[in-house]
C-alpha cells in the first residue's frame, strides 16, 4: 500500500516555520540577552578552549554533534552569548514545524479525523510547543541546547520514518533514518529512546499491539541492530563510572531512583498542563522507600494509567499512543538509572509532543461548536505564550532566576551557591545577605553555606568576616578546593605564610588538580620564587595540555626572567 504525502501539509509546514521564527522572537527576546548560567561556566564555550586549539579538542567527549554546533558558535561569535541563544531559537522553530508533521501523521493514522481538523488539530500541537513555558529551559539556556538539538534530529529521522512512500521502508530509508539516530544521538544520550518510539509506532499503527508494522519494516531494524548494540555498550560503559548519572550515583539506588521518578512523571504532567512551580534548579527529594512521599500511590496511578492505554487503546487511540510515547521519551532519564538531579524540566523538551496527542484525542471528544473550540485552542496558546514570555523575563535575569530556586530550595544548597555566584559577578553581594540568612536556618552547618558566606565577605571588601566562614568549610570539608580558597584567601590579606601552608596541603591533598598547582605557582611567584613557580606551571600543563591559565603564568615566567638577566 502506496501512502500518499499530501503537498498541503509541506506548504504549510513552510508557513509554519516563518511564523514560528516572528513569535519564537517575541516571545525569547528577554532570553536571548541573558549571559551564560549554571553549567554554562564548565562548558568550554564560556571559558573557552581558546580560538587557537585544535578543532578535535572541541569535539572530544560523548556528545560531539552538540560541541561541533558550540564550536561553530565560538568562532562566529566568540564569548558574547548572543549568538548561542539566537541557534537555541532556531533550533526550537525548526523543531515546530517538524513537530507540525509529525501530529499531522499520527493523527492522521488514528482515522475519524476529517482532514481540515487534523490540520487545525497539528497547528494548534505545534503552537501549544513552540509557546509553552516548559521548553524555556532547553531554549533560554545555552546548557539546554543539547535537549533541544537531539530532539531536531530525532523528529527528522521519525519524519522520515513517518512519511515514506510506501507502508514498508526501503533500505535507502533506513540508512537516512539510521543516519539522523546517530546525529541524534551524538547531541544527547537519551535520544536512544528513539528506538523505542520506532518501535511503538510500528506496534501500535494500523493495530495496535500488532506485529504487522515491525514485520514490514524488517530493514530498519536489521539495520539498527549493530548500531544499537555499540550505542548500549557505549552507554553502560559512561553509565558505570560516571558521577552524575549512573549506577555510581550515591543518591540513590535504581530501586530508590525508580520509586521518586515514579513520583516526578506527575509533577512533569502536572507542569505540562499548569506550568507553576517552575525553578532552574529543583529541590525534589528521593524516595529510599516505596512508602516515601508516596511514592506507592504514584505506582499504582502509572500502572493504572498503562492498564487502562492497553483496554482502550481502541476507542482513545491518539490518548493512548501519546502517554505512551511520552513514558518512551522519558524513560532514559526517568525510569531505573539514577541521575544526580531527578527532576529537570528540559527532559519535557520532547515528551510534551506525547501529551499534546493527549489534549487532541480529549477536544476531538468534546462536542462544542468550531467557534468555541478554536477559541478555546486560542485562549490556552495566549496564556502559555504569557507565561513562556514572563519565565524569558526570568532567564534575562539570572540573579533573580538564582533567587527564586533558593527560596523554593529547603534542603538543596546549590542554589544559594549559585545565587552568590552571580550576585558577585554582578557587583551585588550585600544582595546575598537575607538569602544566606534564610539558608542558615534551612541548611545548619552547610558547607555551601559557608563558602557562600565567605565569598560574599571577600566580595565586600572584608576579607577578615570572611575568613572563619572559610575556615569552619575547610572544618566541613577539608578538600583540595576549600583549601585552595583558604590560601587564596590568607594571600588577599597578606599572610604569606598560612597561604603557602594552605596551598600546599592542597596540593598534597590531590596531586591531580590543575587549580590547585596554579594557585601554588600564583603563590612562589608572589615570594619570588620563579623556578618553583615555573615547575608548578609546568606539572599543571602536563596533567591537562588545554590548561590555558598554566601557558599564560609559564610565558609570563620567561618574561619576568628574562627582563631579570638583563
Amino acid at each position: 500500500m502506496r501512502l500518499k504525502r499530501p503537498i498541503t501539509t509541506t506548504r504549510i509546514a513552510l508557513l509554519l516555520l516563518l511564523a514560528s521564527l516572528i513569535v519564537g522572537l517575541e516571545l525569547y527576546y528577554p532570553a536571548l540577552r541573558a549571559p551564560f548560567v549554571f553549567d554554562d561556566f564548565v562548558s568550554p564555550y564560556s571559558h573557552a578552549l581558546g580560538q587557537h586549539e585544535r578543532f578535535i579538542a572541541w569535539l572530544s567527549g560523548v556528545r560531539p554533534v552538540l560541541m561541533l554546533t558550540y564550536w561553530l558558535d565560538d568562532r562566529l561569535f566568540g564569548e558574547s552569548p548572543l549568538g548561542y541563544h539566537i541557534l537555541n531559537l532556531l533550533i526550537h522553530v525548526f523543531n515546530t514545524a517538524l513537530v507540525f508533521l509529525v501530529l499531522n501523521r499520527l493523527i492522521e493514522f488514528a482515522g475519524r479525523w476529517k482532514p481540515r481538523t487534523r490540520m487545525a488539530a497539528s497547528l494548534v500541537g505545534a503552537a501549544l510547543f513552540l509557546v509553552h513555558p516548559l521548553e524555556t529551559e532547553s531554549v533560554s539556556y545555552v546548557a539546554g541546547r543539547s535537549e533541544s538539538l537531539a530532539a531536531l534530529f530525532m523528529l527528522l529521522a521519525y519524519a522520515v520514518f513517518l512519511y515514506r512512500p510506501q507502508e514498508s521502508i526501503s533500505w535507502a530509508r533506513s540508512l537516512v533514518v539510521l543516519a539522523l539516530f546517530g546525529l541524534a544521538a551524538g547531541s544527547k544520550e537519551n535520544a536512544v529512546s528513539l528506538a523505542g518510539v520506532l518501535v511503538l509506532t510500528d506496534a501500535f499503527w494500523p493495530q495496535p499491539f500488532s506485529t504487522r508494522g515491525l514485520r514490514n519494516n524488517w530493514r530498519l531494524y536489521a539495520a539498527m541492530v549493530p548500531g544499537a548494540t555499540a550505542a548500549v555498550w557505549e552507554v553502560f560503559r559512561i553509565l558505570s563510572t560516571s558521577t552524575s548519572a549512573g549506577f555510581a550515583v550515591r543518591t540513590a539506588t535504581w530501586y530508590q531512583y525508580a520509586f521518586t521518578e515514579a513520583r516526578a512523571i506527575f509533577v512533569y504532567f502536572r507542569m505540562a498542563l499548569v506550568p507553576y512551580g517552575q525553578s532552574i534548579d529543583h529541590d525534589y527529594p528521593v524516595s529510599h522507600t516505596v512508602l516515601d512521599h508516596g511514592a506507592l500511590y504514584y505506582l499504582i496511578a502509572l500502572g493504572l494509567l498503562l492498564a487502562a492505554c492497553i483496554v482502550w487503546r481502541k476507542r482513545y487511540p491518539l490518548a493512548c499512543f501519546g502517554l505512551l510515547l511520552a513514558l518512551v521519551l522519558l524513560a532514559p532519564t526517568s525510569s531505573v538509572v539514577p541521575i544526580a538531579d531527578p527532576l529537570v524540566e528540559r527532559r519535557m523538551y520532547l515528551p510534551l509532543m506525547g501529551l499534546i496527542l493527549i489534549g487532541c484525542e480529549a477536544a476531538s471528544r468534546i462536542r462544542v461548536t468550531p467557534l468555541t473550540a478554536y477559541t478555546a485552542a486560542g485562549a490556552l496558546v495566549i496564556v502559555y505564550a504569557v507565561l513562556c514570555y514572563q519565565r524569558n523575563e526570568l532567564w534575562s535575569q539570572p540573579s533573580q532566576l538564582w533567587a527564586t530556586a533558593a527560596l523554593e530550595s529547603t534542603g538543596k544548597s546549590r542554589p544559594y551557591a549559585n545565587l552568590v555566584n552571580q550576585l558577585v559577578v554582578e557587583h551585588r553581594c550585600a544582595a546575598g545577605i537575607p538569602y544566606l540568612r534564610r539558608a542558615e536556618q534551612v541548611l545548619p552547618n552547610n558547607y555551601d553555606v559557608e563558602i557562600g558566606w565567605s565569598r560574599i565577605y571577600e566580595c565586600m571588601g572584608q576579607a577578615a568576616d570572611a575568613l572563619p566562614h572559610l575556615e569552619r568549610a575547610v572544618e566541613l570539608r577539608p578538600d583540595t578546593h576549600t583549601y585552595q580558597l583558604l590560601g587564596l584567601l590568607y594571600g588577599e590579606m597578606g599572610k604569606r605564610a598560612e597561604a603557602g601552608e594552605a596551598l600546599q596541603k592542597a596540593v598534597t591533598l590531590d596531586p591531580r588538580s590543575v587549580l590547585a598547582h596554579n594557585a601554588l605557582a600564583l603563590w612562589y611567584a608572589w615570594t619570588h620564587n620563579l623556578d618553583a613557580a615555573m615547575k608548578e606551571y609546568q606539572t599543571s600543563l602536563a596533567i591537562n595540555p588545554k590548561n590555558r591559565t598554566a601557558r599564560e603564568g609559564i610565558e609570563g615566567l620567561r618574561r619576568a626572567q628574562s627582563f631579570s638577566y638583563k
